[in-house]
């Protein structure tokens, strides 16, 4: 059988493929915040792909299925420690996982549902395997699963509805700021500047309630949308 072919890094569609990987718990008490999200996308006329794997060995070869698909965001939903992204059963380091999605995150973007893993060490060791990679937002603390399906069905929303064909940067700090308000969700997002030499910088968002008041007066007006002064 002949291998499909791969189309290159610079051809990226943008849809989103979530891969989920929670604990037993999670799963007798569909707490599967991935598989929601996913219906979420669809509802909004997107097409994304859902899988759930349960051990590294199962997300090596999704990571394939990642890269072969030509999607542009990839989704993770897992719970997260210091230095170790977890899964049902095991886990990896930082470095292994930036390993497994060596050169796979090229013109991508990574936002991750995982509690603790938006930090620099996360965040440097991808973009060590990923240097064209555009961006990684991940929390910076526990998060819930209420508050998870929240939190991305909304950022899903804000950003497809501004522009469906690309996640612009000024609207993604600007969703985000609102958001990681909103949902009391404190979010870490790293990129690489150009004019720092390409190094990784860290953006914060935090909760507090004044992001609300001075992103009124910076806000981007939705087609259709009365901002009220």
């Amino acid at each position: 059988m002949a291998e499909a072919k791969i189309l290159p890094a610079n051809f990226t569609k943008p849809e989103t493929f979530i891969l989920e990987s929670l604990e037993h718990e999670d799963e007798k008490e569909s707490r599967l915040d991935g598989k929601i999200l996913h219906d979420v996308l669809k509802l909004h006329g997107k097409k994304p792909l859902y899988y759930y794997f349960r051990t590294q060995r199962e997300l090596i070869e999704f990571a394939k299925i990642f890269r072969e698909s030509g999607y542009r965001y990839l989704h993770l939903s897992c719970h997260g420690g210091e230095d170790l992204v977890q899964y049902t059963f095991g886990h990896s380091s930082y470095k292994d996982f930036a390993g497994i999605f060596d050169k796979k995150l090229h013109n991508r973007r990574l936002f991750v549902s995982g509690c603790n893993l938006g930090n620099m060490h996360f965040a440097k060791e991808i973009f060590s395997t990923n240097g064209g990679m555009y961006s990684i937002t991940a929390p910076t603390k526990k998060v819930y699963f209420h508050q998870s399906v929240s939190f991305w069905s909304a950022f899903y929303y804000m950003m497809h509805a501004w522009d469906s064909s690309m996640m612009k940067k000024q609207r993604l700090s600007q969703v985000l700021t609102q958001l990681a308000t909103i949902f009391e969700m404190p979010l870490a997002h790293y990129f690489r500047d150009t004019g720092q030499g390409a190094a990784v910088v860290e953006q914060l968002f935090s909760a507090k309630r004044e992001n609300l008041d001075t992103l009124k007066a910076k806000a981007a007006v939705l087609p259709g949308e009365v901002i009220e002064p």
